[in-house]
């Protein structure tokens, strides 16, 4: 009876690694997956604990889909990847007006995944500010928004893991007992790759399989001698290490039989690679994230400055053209006393006045034969025909190219006659939408309602979403006159971020990634309550791509802000091009 028991266990947990690409056999492994589905189908809080690169993420996803919850939404989300200044706004929503930004109501992680599941990875790094607000989630399921003052109910059951020491954050003061106790009512331990034994050999046999199959190429294979070589190593960087050293053997090794010698080469030997990384000694402080928020600063500083000197050599330039042909005018070509008379002499920039001064640093480049028949005001209202056409009719743009402010482009639009241009720009060279929302039949359709569109992706960015919901609300705000209500719309958007992923999108010569590519896709459910003809349903998608040699976490944000405006930009056409 006991074999026979024992034999079903054994069934379930191939079948479980089988449906979640889980590979191994390792004792603490399958203790892992076996704790994962006891408590499952008990609605208890879950604390992982592991090393970084493990496979924390697996686990959240077993209890989910093998829980009473499974058909409700599941979120992760990465604690330490959420500003501090934002993490409360994006866990427990936020109301209108509550801070800059907040442009409407949203309702956050919690009240999103209400009736699901909530998995918390990095909660180590949450502020205690936010961790005593997540005590309360836990304890009666109450939380407050931020801004409001009405408590609000949900449902979740929370899953965290983290890599921290949670005993050593608690003495340190960094992390609430009573939070840790609350979280740590199962415990999930996930072994270090270190400690799987000849797991490390078929998982490194899986990714050679894998990189194989993706570009066609021969599989690598170790010699007895290099299994044994990679069995020993400390792996610091445990799973997600492995399968970076089985790609770059695949695709730099001329010889596909891997031999210890070969290996060496791939594998670091400093002492410093092959300690520990995520185990801390007593009276050790980690600056790992002090030094990205460094190292984004200061990537921004630079090209802050580099913007600042490209702008002054412009300038520079701008002021030598304009000065030279000037003087190349009058020198060969006087003008008759009737256009002369108006002409002031020219002063020392310090000492002129602003609007000679706004004159002066506009751009103009003409050939010289041109700018012998043209005086100072020719050349000024030419200046700012070249700007708009450059910037597509955009004002606040081109007063930025020129140097002066938005009203003294105006009054010199009037000035010259070119507020007509201006119009017409806009019209013929915007780009960005096909509609402006002026020829909606505004006694007939009045509201739109548009929901917070959730996130299903597998991979989560926390201000993802936030970002893509407050940006779709504010287009339709900036470019229409609907009133945006909460239901009963007579347009209604809806619909969910599926798809947020990378890829490697080219090798350099060495065989190193180059390129990397972000994607984002999001399905979208358009309903027009007074024409149904215009109802549609369709997936928009948008790519960015960035040097692979930077980190993801100094680009994600401003890739990802791309990328939602492009979607937003695209639901915003495809919704009124029919009007």
């Amino acid at each position: 009876m006991c074999n026979f028991v024992s034999q079903m266990k054994t069934s379930e947990l191939q079948s479980i690694k089988q449906r979640y690409n889980i590979v191994g056999n390792c004792e603490a492994l399958n203790n892992a997956l076996d704790v994962a589905l006891k408590v499952a189908p008990i609605d208890l809080s879950v604390l992982i604990i592991g090393e970084s690169g493990v496979g924390k993420d697996i686990l959240p996803r077993v209890i989910h889909d093998n829980s009473p919850r499974r058909r409700e939404k599941y979120f992760a989300i990465n604690c330490g990847a959420i500003p501090e200044g934002t993490i409360d706004s994006e866990l427990f929503g936020h109301v209108k007006g509550s801070f800059t930004g907040a442009i409407g109501d949203s309702q956050g992680y919690f009240g999103a995944a209400n009736k699901g599941t909530l998995f918390l990875d990095e909660v180590g790094e949450l502020p205690m500010a936010t961790q005593a607000r997540l005590l309360r989630v836990l304890e009666n399921g109450e939380y407050i928004p931020v801004g409001a003052t009405e408590v609000r109910k949900t449902d979740v059951r929370v899953v965290a893991a983290t890599n921290v020491n949670i005993q050593k954050a608690i003495s340190e003061g960094r992390f609430r007992e009573d939070l840790y106790y609350r979280l740590n009512q199962i415990q999930i331990q996930m072994p270090p790759l270190r400690e799987r034994g000849e797991d490390i050999v078929l998982l490194f046999r899986l990714f050679a399989m894998q990189m194989a199959e993706k570009y066609r190429m021969d599989k690598v294979v170790l010699t007895e001698e290099a299994k044994h070589m990679l069995m020993r190593y400390k792996w610091p960087g445990n799973i997600r290490q492995l399968k970076s050293i089985t790609e770059q053997l695949s695709v730099l090794s001329a010889e596909r039989q891997i031999t210890p010698e070969i290996l060496a080469r791939f594998i670091p030997q400093d002492q410093e690679s092959t300690q520990l990384a995520t185990i801390h000694t007593e009276g050790d402080h980690s600056f790992e994230n002090e030094r990205e928020i460094l190292y984004k600063i200061l990537f921004e500083l630079r090209g802050n400055v580099n913007d600042m000197r490209r702008e002054m050599g412009a300038l520079k330039k701008q002021l030598d053209d304009v000065q030279n042909g000037s003087a190349t005018t009058q020198a060969t070509t006087p003008l008759p006393a009737t256009q002369l008379a108006p002409i002031a002499p020219i002063a020392p920039v310090q000492t002129v006045e602003p609007d000679l001064e706004d004159a002066v640093a506009e751009e103009y480049v003409e050939p010289e034969h041109e700018l012998e028949n043209l005086n100072l005001n020719d050349l000024s209202k030419q200046m700012l025909e070249k700007a708009l056409e450059r910037n597509n009719g955009n004002r606040k743009k081109a007063a930025q190219e020129l140097g002066i402010s938005d009203r003294t482009l105006y009054r010199r639009l009037k000035q010259y006659g070119l507020v007509l241009l201006l119009s017409l720009l806009c019209i013929s060279c915007s780009v960005s939408y096909k509609f402006n929302g002026a020829s909606i039949d505004y006694t007939k359709t009045k509201t739109i309602q548009i929901a917070d569109f959730p996130v299903r992706s597998s991979y989560v960015w926390g201000p993802m979403g936030p970002i893509f919901n407050n940006e779709l609300k504010d287009l339709f705000a900036r470019n229409t006159r609907l009133i945006q209500v909460k239901r009963n719309g007579d347009l209604k958007i809806e619909g969910e971020i599926t798809r947020y992923e990378q890829r490697n999108k080219s090798v350099s010569a060495e065989g190193y990634s180059a390129q990397t590519e972000l994607s984002m896709t999001v399905n979208v459910r358009f309903t027009n309550s007074k024409n149904h003809d215009e109802d549609y349903e369709q997936q928009f998608t948008a790519q960015k791509s960035y040097d692979s040699r930077q980190s993801l976490n100094a680009v994600q944000e401003e890739l990802v802000t791309q990328m939602v405006k492009d979607i937003c930009e695209q639901i915003f056409n495809a919704s009124v091009a029919n009007w």
